[in-house]
């Protein structure tokens, strides 16, 4: 490829670790250790964050004491995560790609390949891509253009998939690589790309006219002749608005070797005349590999010597050169020249020379494909081993999360469960004690209504006793033996008496008349009453005034009662009673 282009990707370079950000530190004996491992493990940040301050802190600072401070970085962030392990292992290999130790690109790629499996453990395209991408750029420079080639196709497929935008040094650097690799159709592609990324600025102009160049170059490898002239003008006039004539004879010269292929060999010697005449002193292997073709021309033509002269002249030019392709363009001339003029130790010199390079540039090629292809299967299987590991990982965190979840779920049903059982107890306990008070309540009120009723029975009972004995032995009209008599009825318990006195009673001494018919099936009434009048630990007088009757009669109805109940004699008939 051409100097120019050579520079530009040089500031593609340079721009490319400037975006890393290496930021002067102030000098301090101690270091932010938890800042830069929070920066470097925060996964919604920027893909490379954290990383130019941590190198900005390094820069300055020898060997030894950059070591000490990475090791103690990685020693404070190695619970950290794998955020942290892609950005930490990839600043420490830019660290080490910096310094002047020997061995320092194998550490860079063990350093890479760490900062890579970490950051396919977060599945995370975008890092993976920028860490790809600038390992690329490191591989380009140290000459590992297969390594360089599949990293950053690589990274570009997943930026394309993420829809992410890549940036135009990048899908230059690509398209350059795939072009050296022969893949001309994907660096047709990329190289577009970086074209339409790329700002349309008189600064990038020679940039651009550069890359329709790679892009004509590629077209006419594949014999797109078409295609190719359409790029090499674009190329050429914009090689005429700068006035660049190093890249008028450039283009020119691609354009020869077109119409050398397709036979039209006068403007074909015109054009790559004009390549020669202004690269000679300059892109002195263009200059030999255009002139090689102006051989190849005065030879169809007859002219020899001429040709002798302009073969000997590239191989001149192309001894200060080491690109194989124009070594093997030039002996492939120089043997035919040497054969035409019948010097045929030289044409063999230069036909075993022409093999020997052709097969070498071709083998290049082919191995470089395959090392492409080898890298890329094992990157694909590492990658996909750590993603697999890493979701199986995951799988089991979710299913033992799962499992913690149901179980701290459960307890939590569990615990309202038992919470709404207290609480409804509580609310059984509450309602009995209510009711208990209520009762005990309704208890105390019947125990006063019955007293008050017995009482005042009993005071009737005692105003009757009175006034029978104030009117004993007296005489009266029949209209006062009419209101006594009215009166002593007040003492007999009637129906609607008893029912009050029964339903009083029965509050106080609850299932007493079900538990005394289950001692005495067939009991009376009078018997029910009796014993009643009985447990309230009444006199039988004051039992007679009530019912109405003789004292003779309630003693006999207590008698009955008792045998009834199979009383002994001697066992008090009240407290059998009372416990009923």
């Amino acid at each position: 490829m051409p100097a120019s282009f050579i520079n530009f990707l040089r500031t593609v370079i340079l721009f490319a670790f400037l975006q890393i950000n290496y930021s002067t530190f102030s000098q301090t004996s101690s270091f932010p250790y938890r800042e830069w491992v929070k920066k470097l493990s925060d996964q919604k940040a920027p893909s490379l964050a954290g990383i130019g301050e941590l190198l900005g802190a390094l820069r300055n600072k020898d060997s030894s004491e950059a070591t000490r401070i990475l090791n103690n970085l990685e020693s404070k962030g190695s619970s950290a995560g794998s955020y942290f392990a892609a950005r930490f292992f990839f600043a420490k290999a830019i660290w080490v790609w910096n310094t002047k130790a020997a061995g320092k690109i194998d550490s860079t790629q063990q350093l890479v390949k760490k900062a890579l499996n970490s950051a396919y453990e977060t599945d995370n395209d975008s890092l993976v891509s920028a860490i790809g991408w600038n390992y690329s750029e490191m591989m380009y420079w140290a000459g590992l253009l297969e390594q360089a080639t599949m990293y950053s196709l690589y990274s570009a497929e997943l930026d394309e998939k993420a829809g992410k935008r890549s940036n135009a040094g990048q899908f230059a650097l690509l398209g350059d690589l795939l072009y050296k690799t022969r893949d001309y159709e994907k660096a047709i592609y990329y190289t577009k790309k970086s074209i339409d990324h790329m700002p349309d600025t008189s600064q990038m102009k020679a940039t651009i006219m550069s890359h329709h160049n790679t892009i004509g170059l590629c077209w006419q490898k594949m014999e797109k002749y078409d295609s190719a002239f359409f790029y090499f003008d674009i190329a050429m006039r914009m090689a005429h608005e700068l006035n660049d004539s190093a890249w008028m004879s450039i283009i020119s010269g691609n354009e020869g070797q077109i119409y050398f292929a397709q036979k039209n060999f006068p403007i074909a010697k015109q054009l790559l005349m004009f390549d020669y005449e202004h690269t000679r002193y300059g892109d002195m292997a263009s200059a030999a590999n255009s002139l090689q073709w102006v051989a190849r021309i005065n030879l169809i033509e007859g002219k020899k010597d001429s040709a002798l002269i302009k073969v000997m002249e590239a191989l001149r030019l192309v001894s200060h050169n080491p690109t194989l392709v124009y070594w093997e363009n030039v002996y492939y001339a120089a043997a035919d020249v040497y054969n035409a003029v019948g010097s045929n130790d030289s044409a063999y010199k230069y036909a075993q020379l022409y093999n020997k390079v052709h097969e070498q540039n071709e083998r290049i090629v082919a191995n470089s494909r395959l090392e492409i292809s080898r890298i890329k299967l094992e990157n694909l299987q590492n990658s996909l081993t750590i993603k697999n590991l890493h979701r199986e990982k995951q799988a089991e965190e979710s299913k033992r999360n799962f499992f913690i979840a149901g179980i701290v779920l459960l307890t939590i049903i569990a615990l309202l469960y038992v919470n709404r059982l207290r609480l409804k107890l509580r609310h059984k306990e509450q309602l009995a004690a209510e009711r208990q008070k209520n009762a005990e309540a309704e208890i105390a009120a019947a125990k006063e209504q019955l007293q008050l009723f017995t009482q005042n029975l009993i005071e009737k009972t005692n105003l009757i006793e009175q006034l029978q004995q104030q009117v004993s032995g007296r005489t009266f009209t029949v209209e006062q033996q009419d209101l006594i008599s009215s009166i002593s009825n007040l003492t007999i318990l009637t129906e609607a008496d008893w029912e009050k006195f029964k339903t009083i009673f029965e509050k106080i001494y609850p299932g007493f008349f079900t538990n005394l018919k289950e001692k005495v099936s067939d009991i009376t009434l009078a018997e029910q009453r009796m014993a009643a009048l009985t447990r309230l630990h009444l006199s039988i007088h004051q039992i007679a005034s009530i019912l109405g009757i003789s004292p003779n009669s309630v003693y006999k109805t207590k008698q009955r009662l008792r045998h009834r109940l199979n009383l002994d004699p001697e066992m008090n008939i009240d407290e059998i009673l009372t416990k009923i």
